[in-house]
Order: C-alpha cells, then sequence, then structure tokens
C-alpha cells in the first residue's frame, strides 16, 4: 500500500519540479552580432609598408637619398603601428569576444581571465603610443573594469533570480565593450589620425 502511494505520488512532485524549474527566469549572456569582423585593416598596413619602401627604393636609385630616408621613416612609422596598435588590439577584440562566449557557457573564471589578457594588451598599447592614445586605450580600460566588476557582483549573488539581473546588465556590457573594440581595430585609421606611437626601451637589467 505505502509502494502503491509512493509510486502515486512521486509523478506529481516531478511534474511540481519541473515546473518549478520553468518559472526561473533564463539567465541572459552576450551573443556576438554579425558585424564586420575582419582583417582587412591589417592588409591595407601591409600594403602602405610595401609602397612606402618601393618608393624608397625608388628615390634611392635616383639618387635623391634624403627623399628616400624620408619614405624609409615613413615604413617605420606604419610597422609601428601594426606592431603597437594593430595586431594587440586584434588580440584584444578576440579576447572580449571569447570572454562572452565563455560568460555564456558559464565559465565565469575563464571569462575574468581572458578579460586580464585583454587589459595587458591594452595597456602594452598605451605604452607605445601617444597622449591621444592612451586617453582612449585607458576608457576602453575602464569599460572592461566595469564589466569586470559586474562578473564579481553575479558570482557574489545568492539567489538565482539577483544573478538574472546581473546577467542583463552584463550582456550589455559586453556588447558595448565588443562593438568598441572592434570598431578600434576596424577603423584604425580614424582612430589614430594625427597620433603615433614610439618604441619603448628595453630597461631590464642584464
Amino acid at each position: 500500500m505505502k509502494t502503491k502511494i509512493v509510486y502515486g505520488v512521486l509523478p506529481g512532485l516531478l511534474l511540481l519540479l519541473v515546473a518549478c524549474q520553468d518559472a526561473s527566469p533564463p539567465r541572459d549572456s552576450w551573443e556576438p552580432v554579425m558585424e564586420q569582423t575582419g582583417f582587412e585593416f591589417l592588409d591595407h598596413s601591409g600594403e602602405k609598408i610595401q609602397k612606402a619602401l618601393q618608393t624608397s627604393r625608388t628615390q634611392l636609385a635616383a639618387g635623391r637619398k634624403s627623399d628616400a630616408l624620408a619614405s624609409l621613416a615613413d615604413a617605420e612609422n606604419i610597422v609601428r603601428v601594426l606592431l603597437y596598435y594593430d595586431v594587440p588590439m586584434t588580440e584584444v577584440r578576440q579576447l572580449v569576444y571569447d570572454a562572452g562566449r565563455l560568460h555564456a557557457l558559464e565559465r565565469r573564471e575563464d571569462a575574468l581571465r581572458y578579460l586580464d589578457r585583454a587589459t595587458v594588451k591594452l595597456a602594452d598599447i598605451g605604452k607605445h603610443g601617444s597622449v591621444s592614445v592612451r586617453v582612449l586605450i585607458q576608457e576602453t580600460r575602464d569599460k572592461v573594469d566595469a564589466l569586470r566588476a559586474l562578473l564579481d557582483k553575479e558570482r557574489m549573488a545568492k539567489r538565482a533570480e539577483d544573478q538574472v539581473d546581473v546577467s542583463r546588465s552584463i550582456a550589455a556590457k559586453f556588447y558595448e565593450l565588443g562593438h568598441k573594440v572592434n570598431l578600434l581595430a576596424l577603423k584604425s585609421d580614424m582612430v589614430l589620425a594625427g597620433t603615433d606611437f614610439h618604441d619603448v626601451p628595453d630597461v631590464r637589467q642584464p
């Protein structure tokens, strides 16, 4: 008799459990939009370097040494932009996008590590850039810091409802940051107009 009662109650309990699960609001996450995320700006930099070097060779062959040196300096400046901005900003974009995907998979600690790596890359860009570049990079780092604070808040939330509320804010912040770093990469010519990059001497002790 008791066994029959248990078997009769179990289906009801299962239905109640499913109903409770369905009543819980879904956790939100950022899904990167299908916007342009190509690498044309890297090709463009390569083409400009090649053109400057060809011009330098032509000028040198014509005996115009000062003009050839100026063209060579132009090529060196483009190389600095490529090494100190274009390539690391491309890495930042990838790290941010990957962090968003990791958060969607509820791998919060991994997402935080990817954002930390993005912060290091941004700091390296600012280290080599002029004042205007450093201001731009700091604005981006502030967005990363705000996102990290929300991820920490989500981690500390005890109730599922609180985590869901925070996850909505995180999704919005990921969208904002992802869109920004994508534009910083794609529109580097516009972003860097009037700016310059410099080599940082190696001050490590032998």
